[in-house]
């Protein structure tokens, strides 16, 4: 169990991670970093990412647990 439960924290880590770094990729080129507004986008989409892979990640983990 304590190996699943890892592993579901570092996929949503890397997710998040590639979800921030996409929002970043998009809207570096013409971007004030200093206005707070656009780092609330930039984080709310990583986040969102994140809870994504962490959630299919559980219904994955419900699902074969339910064939066993």
């Amino acid at each position: 169990m304590k190996d699943k439960t890892k592993d579901i924290i570092v996929r949503a880590l890397k997710t998040f991670i590639q979800g921030f770094l996409g929002a970043l990729a998009i809207t570096l080129p013409n971007t004030d970093y200093s206005d707070l507004n656009i780092v609330k986008s930039l984080l709310i989409g990583a986040v969102a990412g994140g809870i994504s892979a962490v959630m299919n990640l559980a219904i994955n983990y419900l699902n074969k647990k339910k064939e066993v």
